[in-house]
């Protein structure tokens, strides 16, 4: 495309049919008055053309509606030392829009490294996906404490630069406890529950809606100890009123965990003793009976700790 016979700008365009219209858009300099716009294709065999509009460009502060999931979600515990995260990315757009020069990479704090490059596509429609995977790992001989991973989609509406992006959230396991994730992370099933903002709590969000049918559990899997034994397990939680968590370790009998507050947003701890399995293991929280109180995350005391 060339406007008043400037150097000509490139306009990549994708179909699936040349019997079916479709559109794009390009950011172009008109002067007032009368241009004259030149459409033409050095390809052997370009696309064919129904017409050309102009229209406004849209405000600075637009941004096109657009879905990025990044995963794990939630914050990420473990116990000191060097760090490897295996990390996901994915971009959906949600508008009837083209993104243009599409870039999906973890903005890495200085001396991590990924293994796998930044993924790309030339363009994005309504409805298409971009997808892309990395793993992440601190700088050696380092014990990184926190960090907090950049996780981003770079792209170009109309010859504008936009990004979105979400963090994935390093955390170093306070040293009175062998495990701990939050309600929230995206290792869990949360099955009919639902995820809801907490500002005091752990990570700024909890689960909600546990309890009173067979769906609405929360279950942590991949509960990872060395060795078998007894562990007290600690359940961050929040509660307005009485109600009671039903905890069952590997499809065993579940125990009860009853507690009162006054407080949806005053995140409260409660514990109970649990037997564990070397290796993987299973935790289940929900109440079969009745409405459970909101879940903040679980963790476990060292084998041979109290309450």
């Amino acid at each position: 495309m060339s406007v008043n016979g400037a150097a000509p700008v490139g306009v990549s365009v994708a179909g699936s049919n040349a019997e079916v219209p479709e559109s794009t858009a390009v950011s172009v300099p008109l002067k007032a008055g009368a241009n004259t716009v030149k459409v033409f294709s050095t390809d052997r065999r370009g696309p064919g053309l129904d017409r050309i509009s102009v229209g406004p460009l849209p405000p600075a502060s637009y941004r096109p509606r657009t879905t990025l999931t990044v995963r794990p979600h939630g914050l990420q515990w473990a116990g000191p030392g060097r760090r490897t995260a295996d990390v996901t990315e994915r971009l959906r757009l949600d508008h009837d829009e083209q993104l243009t020069g599409v870039r999906l990479a973890p903005r890495l704090p200085a001396g991590w490294t990924a293994e796998g490059g930044p993924v790309t596509a030339s363009s994005l429609r309504l409805g298409e996906t971009l997808e892309a995977s990395w793993t992440v790992t601190s700088p050696p001989g380092q014990d990184i404490g926190s960090a907090d991973i950049p996780v981003a989609a770079d792209f170009d509406v109309l010859g504008r630069g936009m990004s979105v992006s979400d963090e994935v959230s390093l955390r170093t396991l306070p040293a009175d406890r062998e495990w701990m994730r939050e309600a929230e992370d995206s290792a869990n099933d949360l099955g009919t529950t639902g995820i809801t903002g907490c500002g005091p709590c752990s990570g700024d969000e909890k689960v909600r809606n546990i309890g009173g049918g067979p769906g609405a559990s929360v279950v942590f899997p991949d509960v990872r100890v060395d060795e078998g034994g007894e562990r007290t397990l600690y359940i961050d939680y929040t509660v307005n009123g009485t109600r009671t968590f039903q905890v069952s370790v590997n499809g065993g009998p579940p125990a009860e965990a009853t507690v009162t507050d006054i407080g949806n947003n005053t995140p409260r701890t409660t514990s109970l003793p649990i037997t564990l399995q070397p290796g993987t293991n299973t935790i289940t929280i929900g109440n079969a009976a009745g409405s459970a109180p909101d879940l903040d995350r679980l963790s476990l005391g060292p084998r041979g700790g109290t309450p």
